[in-house]
């Protein structure tokens, strides 16, 4: 069931979060669907966080993750299989839409939405969005920053990863002097970008360089090489042995070559969707065209599925991404 739009609540600041927090108990932390390091790192270190103030907290995620993302999962009591509470206040972190929940997760207790994504947001009974952060994990230091919790290496270490995630390693647009400074706080509190770095950038599996080779032999371009797209199909990830939880990795190979404006990679998933992913590396807004399909995001990074054929779905993005790039240019 989704909460009555008359009780929603827009909260205005991080400190309105910390105060929310600390005044209630009983939290079951949600990720959105597929979670990336941002979503995982952000849930985590706030169900440590809440953890330390004695708060009792759970996080729900009912499907397996990439084997790159152990290491932000082993401080956290994750069930897989567990049932889900319906008398537990549910959080979600990193998530702008209820589409982007994973099919297991109701909506029995929706009580509040941390994110930095665009709306729509009223299917909580609490909301805290800030566009103008870099990752929701930012969003995140700030509330346990209010609520005055201390911070440790692993609580660090989850937002550290979250953060320059994000940001692809500090490069976004998003990126401010403020950024910077936050992700020396992490380090200062703990966080080894060393060893962050090895565990979300270098623990590629032989077979899924094997995929990307046959994957970037085959990619489509339009608009003189500003749109570049790459497409996974099933037959490919079981004919290479490779999970498609991993390859999400390529699309952020694909933002190197030089004429790309704009990067799409379609995913065919096992439940019979397409996972569609949009990047943009200049000022074209692909979370506008996202939201033609039913998704979301922000402006540099967003994506959507739909339940069309694996063909059908390429040519009704591409066609509909190239219009939108077009009339950006003409608007220009």
């Amino acid at each position: 069931m989704n909460s009555d739009e008359r009780q929603h609540s827009v909260l205005d600041n991080t400190a309105d979060v910390a105060r929310l927090l600390l005044d209630n108990d009983n939290y079951l932390i949600c990720p959105h669907i597929h979670p990336d390091p941002d979503s995982l790192g952000s849930a985590v270190g706030l169900y440590l966080a809440l953890r330390k103030l004695g708060k009792q907290v759970q996080i729900y995620l009912p499907e397996e993750t990439p084997p790159y993302m152990d290491y932000l999962l082993q401080h956290a009591d994750v069930q897989l299989e567990q049932t889900l509470d319906m008398s537990l206040k549910m959080i979600f972190v990193d998530l702008g839409t209820p589409k982007q929940l994973h099919p297991a997760v109701k909506l029995v207790n929706p009580w509040l939405d941390l994110d930095h994504h665009m709306g729509p947001v009223s299917f909580t009974r609490y909301a805290y969005i800030d566009q103008s952060s870099p990752a929701t994990s930012e969003i995140i230091w700030r509330v346990l920053r209010d609520m005055e919790c201390p911070v440790d290496a692993t609580i660090a270490t989850c937002l550290y990863s979250a953060l320059v995630f994000d940001t692809r390693s500090l490069t976004t647009p998003t990126t401010t002097s403020d950024t910077m400074r936050l992700a020396a706080e992490l380090v200062d509190a703990g966080a080894e970008p060393e060893y962050v770095n090895r565990m979300l950038n270098q623990q590629k599996p032989l077979s899924l360089l094997r995929l990307m080779g046959e994957v970037f032999s085959e990619l489509g371009t339009a608009l003189e090489e500003r749109l570049i797209w790459a497409v996974v199909s099933q037959e490919m990830l079981e004919r290479h042995g490779v999970d498609e939880t991993e390859v999400d990795y390529i699309i952020t190979d694909l933002l190197t070559i030089a004429t790309a404006e704009v990067i799409l990679l379609f995913k065919e998933c096992s439940q019979g969707q397409v996972k569609i992913s949009w990047r943009s590396k200049c000022h074209i807004d692909v979370n506008q065209i996202a939201r033609r399909f039913g998704g979301g995001g922000h402006r540099f990074s967003c994506g959507a599925r739909l339940n069309l054929p694996l063909r059908q779905t390429v040519k009704q993005v591409i066609t509909q991404t190239k219009e939108a790039m077009q009339e950006n240019l003409v608007a220009a």
